[in-house]
């Protein structure tokens, strides 16, 4: 068996469902015979422990359908920008230079950060075209992360300002081959063109697009050996769509998510991604050599009848002709992590949504961001919340700044294997769940929910961490 090699997963598939008049039907792209692995970002460096490179927010040309080009938004001209690779204890310097036509920023989604590097307007000044903006920190954390804007981001991630961090710890798992899935999407016309219609419809669930992609590619192959052991990063970037991962005859050994590995590995068939989280998974390669099969989105419901779509195809999958390998095996357990401790909830957020004035907001508290009042925290201080959904919908849970661990569903406590780092949750429709954080940051630092049109009307808020 080998260490872990650099490559990264596609999944990508082709959704042609309706949504409204909005919508317009697209002709199916062509299948790519790569997984649009974007490149690692040089490092002009030379000290092994800082990792220094330079990322230009700009304009570029991609295919997404055939015969059609889309003028898209990238880092360093690519979608996915360029990855970032390093080790644990690395201090990261990224110098963002501005070619767009609007302000932007990047936010470090997972990374535990200064405040005033989080990339959130409220804390920094947008970068405006034609500026340059530098981010500095030490990556404190080994697993996968992404970043993204945090300026109008339901547009800016459409159109293709995302990429993704892999920092690497000192006992990383072994597999034969590792590779990172970007699951995402977008909203096209027929000419290739941004579709930015937005109804109550696509606003209350969040927009679906209506090409499917990971790695920015449509329905890529991946091969495998039979009997190799796979190593799977997984991030969803899309605005709204859930992600209900599915390959069968494959179970996935999940082995870490949001905050890194987790000490308890555990099996699960369907592998449940919303916006914003990210799985770290290992399967080994079943089927006869010769053999290809398809990695599904099996439907789910997180509210409004969305459980009645058709399971859609996502990838291809062949086993490769070559001899079986043999001796593979699964890890039963990970690195020991700290247990916070739990207890009552002091307070409870309330997620909802309704119309105010007219218009579909989406409110904490029975308050839309800026009113919604600040949660006031000590430095050091370990605080339990039940954050609860009173919504008909599900929404992804995100805070920034800090993990946080779950506690409790609807007051029954979790199972062992839930003991994970984490900075993204569902939150189940008409559901309470418990979850516990220490905050060791000063600064403000928001929360809000991943769905990106929701964050935008409304389901936002604050908490400041005092000295």
């Amino acid at each position: 068996m080998i260490r872990l090699s650099r490559a990264l997963l596609g999944v990508a598939s082709l959704s042609l469902l309706a949504a409204g008049c909005a919508a317009e039907r697209v002709e199916e792209p062509p299948v790519p015979d790569a997984w649009g692995e974007p490149a690692a970002v040089p490092d002009r460096n030379p000290d092994p422990r800082i990792v220094e490179v330079d990322l230009e927010a700009k304009e570029a040309e991609k295919t997404y359908l055939e015969g059609t080009t889309t003028t898209v938004w990238s880092y360093n001209g690519t979608v996915p920008g360029p990855l970032i690779e390093a080790n644990v204890g690395d201090t990261l310097i990224v110098h963002l230079k501005n070619s767009l036509p609007e302000e932007t920023t990047i936010h470090w989604h997972g990374v535990r950060v200064p405040n005033e590097m989080d990339g959130v307007m409220a804390v920094q000044e947008p970068i405006a075209p034609g500026e340059t903006f530098t981010y500095q920190f030490t990556l404190r954390d080994a697993g996968f992360f992404w970043f993204h804007p945090h300026v109008m981001e339901s547009e800016q991630i459409q159109k293709g300002l995302f990429g993704v961090i892999r920092v690497r710890g000192p006992n990383e798992p072994e597999a034969d081959v590792e590779k990172i899935a970007v699951l995402g999407d977008v909203f096209l016309n027929k000419d290739g063109t941004f579709n930015e219609e937005l109804d109550d419809d696509t606003i209350m669930m969040g927009r679906e697009g209506n090409v499917v992609l990971v790695n920015g590619e449509v329905m890529p192959a991946l091969d495998v050996q039979p009997g190799g052991l796979t190593r799977l990063r997984i991030v969803n970037v899309a605005n709204g769509r859930f992600f209900n991962l599915a390959l069968p005859g494959h179970t996935f050994r999940v082995i870490g998510t949001d905050g890194g590995l987790v000490p308890k590995p555990y099996d699960t068939e369907r592998l449940l991604v919303s916006p914003g989280e990210r799985y770290d998974v290992l399967l080994i390669a079943e089927g006869e050599p010769g053999t290809e099969l398809t990695l599904m989105n099996e439907p789910y419901e997180r509210g409004h009848h969305t459980g009645l779509a058709e399971p859609m195809p996502l990838a291809r999958v062949r086993i490769g002709e070559g001899p079986r390998l043999s001796g593979r095996t699964l890890p039963e357990t990970g690195p020991a992590i700290e247990r916070l401790p739990g207890g009552p909830a002091e307070a409870t957020i309330t997620f909802d949504e309704g119309y105010v004035d007219g218009k579909l907001t989406f409110t904490v508290d029975g308050k839309a961001f800026p009113d919604v009042p600040p949660i006031d925290v000590e430095n050091g201080s370990v605080h339990v919340y039940d954050l609860k959904n009173d919504a008909e919908m599900d929404h992804p849970f995100h805070l920034h700044g800090f993990f946080f661990q779950v506690l409790a569903r609807d007051d029954v406590p979790v199972a062992d294997e839930e003991l994970a780092n984490k900075d993204t949750v569902i939150l189940p429709q008409r559901s309470t769940v418990r979850i516990v954080t220490r905050f060791d940051e000063p600064g403000m630092w928001m929360y809000h929910c991943h769905i990106l049109e929701h964050t935008e009307r409304g389901m936002m808020g604050e908490i400041h961490v005092t000295h």
